[in-house]
């Protein structure tokens, strides 16, 4: 087999994994909406990271435990806190508006972490990246329409969402340059489960024998929609395969109407593709300077 077919396999691979990640975010905020409407999106937050951190325990069992300490560093908290504060945001968010309103606030995530990689880690914010910004900005008006329709909680809850995700990023760019990924995820779900289960008690309502089948699969979608992501960047740029997480717009919009009678807005689309195009744009120049955008894996 030639290099170039070689490469063209791990291309189509990498989409196929990507689209899969997507497809699995998709299912797991359906079923968050469904489960909503009797227990509330905090208390699934909370069963969305036990599980997780159940799921991916086998997988750090070759984590180097000396760069493990009692009390980690005052960062590792911060960055458990936005990163279960981005779940509150997402969850809460899909609970009250439209799946794919939601994904569409979440393509702005990357372009908040450009923001704060300039304010807090120094990287410079050139013209290009200032358009690039611009024009996601852009592409949130078109879904916020201000003064056509309200700002309501669930669209303050994705906003916050992403730029909690966003500040979750940044986050693992600082610890990822000092400490393994395996240590970093580790203190992720480790710090974050109790986080979670302490904000879920306040909401704590026991499921059902129907229910808990359906937040069972809710952790395989969240661990299997990471395991996805993974592969997609480990097997091609990140540039490369990152339109194909529009799918997850699709996704979320065919399961929305279909089962929850969630309206076609067109102004979601087009803010979205704004909004991501800008992302694709901004980890385009990322993998130019030879510098690979992170992602959180918890």
């Amino acid at each position: 087999m030639s290099a170039g077919n070689l490469t063209a396999n791990r291309l189509g691979l990498a989409m196929a994994y990507m689209a899969g990640y997507s497809l699995c975010y998709a299912l797991l905020w359906a079923i968050v909406r469904h489960l909503s409407e009797e227990l509330h999106p905090f208390q699934l937050v909370f069963f969305r990271t036990v599980l997780g951190f159940l799921f991916i325990l086998p997988a750090l069992r070759r984590i180097d435990t000396s760069k493990l300490k009692i009390i980690p560093r005052p960062l590792y908290f911060f960055r458990a806190i936005f990163n279960i504060t981005s779940v509150f945001g997402a969850f809460y968010a899909v609970s009250h508006i439209p799946l794919a309103d939601a994904v569409a606030y979440s393509y702005l995530a990357p372009i908040f972490a450009t923001l704060l990689a300039a304010l807090f880690l120094g990287e410079k914010f050139r013209l290009a990246r200032l358009l690039a910004v611009l024009c996601a900005f852009a592409g949130m008006l078109v879904l916020l329409r201000p003064g056509f329709q309200e700002l309501g909680p669930g669209v303050i809850g994705a906003l916050v969402s992403a730029l909690c995700f966003a500040a979750t990023m940044t986050c693992v760019k600082k610890l990822t340059g000092e400490d393994p990924p395996s240590v970093v995820t580790f203190y992720g779900f480790a710090l974050g489960t109790p986080i979670s289960l302490v904000v879920a008690l306040f909401f704590w309502q026991w499921p059902t024998a129907l229910q808990w089948p359906l937040i069972l699969v809710l952790g395989v979608c969240s661990v299997t929609a990471h395991i996805c992501m993974a592969r997609a960047f480990s097997l091609a740029e990140m540039t490369a395969v990152m339109p194909v997480d529009f799918t997850r717009l699709i996704f979320a919009s065919l399961i929305g109407i279909t089962l929850f009678g969630d309206p076609f807005d067109i102004f979601t689309w087009i803010g979205a593709a704004m909004i991501l195009s800008s992302s694709v744009y901004v980890a385009y120049r990322e993998n130019r300077k030879g510098k690979k955008p992170e992602v959180s894996t918890s």
